[in-house]
This record gives C-alpha cells, structure tokens and sequence, in this order.
C-alpha cells in the first residue's frame, strides 16, 4: 500500500522535469510572453527587406550599446543608421538574446561579459526580446 503514493509522487516529478526541460528548449509558452508585435514597421518612404529586413552579426566597434543588466536593455530604445553596428554587452550572470519578433534578426545566445553586435540592412523599426526571458523587450530603430 506503500508503493502506490511513493509511485504517483514519482510519476508526478517526472513530468514535472518534463515540462521544465521542455520549456527551456522554448517549446511550452508559459504565458510570460509579452505581446507579438508586427515584425517592422517601416518609416514614411522606405520598406524593410522582405521578411522584416535583414540584419548580419557584426565583429566591428558598436556605434550603439545596449547593455543588458537585470534583466533589462538599457537602453530599451535605440536608433542607429543603416550598416551602423549595434552592439548588446550582457553584464547578467545568465546568458540572453537580441531577436526580432519575426525571428528574422538574432544575435543567438549572449553569455555573461560578451557582446555580440547586429548590423541592420534596411531601415525600419524593429521591436525585439530575449528569446530566453521574453519579458526583456526593446525596440531598434534604423534609419537612411
């Protein structure tokens, strides 16, 4: 008669590592996502490339910082010119992301004192978020 609640305790902890292990990999939403918004919007006179634009990882000095502290970019805004390169310096002991809602732009995984730079190739604005802590937002904003 032991077994049977030494059993179900089991059962229940195993699929509680499951769904943990499984939301890691960012498979399960758990309902901490901030809103999807539009991937781009494009100032008057000018259209991201198609898919939202394009963007490349950059090895060169960033002409924008964003530092990312608590949880937090700061600054949550930016702008910087088309090919100018915007650099995300990670002061958190957990690793983060940079990437547009659309997934078209992301600077991958952002370990602790690493910066990883994007360079944008259309202009735009471009909302993004950690791909790891979806509460961590921000927006670029990319000019002629």
């Amino acid at each position: 008669m032991r077994r049977l609640p030494v059993l179900v305790f089991s059962m229940f902890a195993l699929l509680a590592l499951s769904a943990c292990a499984t939301a890691q990999e960012g498979a399960v939403d758990t309902g901490n996502t901030a809103p999807t918004p539009a991937a781009a919007s494009e100032p008057a006179g000018s259209a991201p490339a198609a898919g939202g634009g394009g963007c490349s990882v950059s090895s060169e000095a960033a002409a924008v910082t964003v530092n990312i502290q608590n949880f937090a970019f700061a600054p949550a805004e930016v702008t910087a010119a088309v090919g100018e390169t915007i650099g995300w310096k990670n002061a958190d002991s957990a690793a983060h992301t940079a990437t547009t809602y659309d997934g078209g732009c992301d600077t991958g995984n952002i370990e602790q004192d690493a910066t990883v730079g994007l360079v944008f190739d259309a202009a735009g604005t471009y909302p993004y978020h950690c791909n790891i802590h979806p509460n961590m937002t921000g927006t670029i904003t990319i000019t002629e």
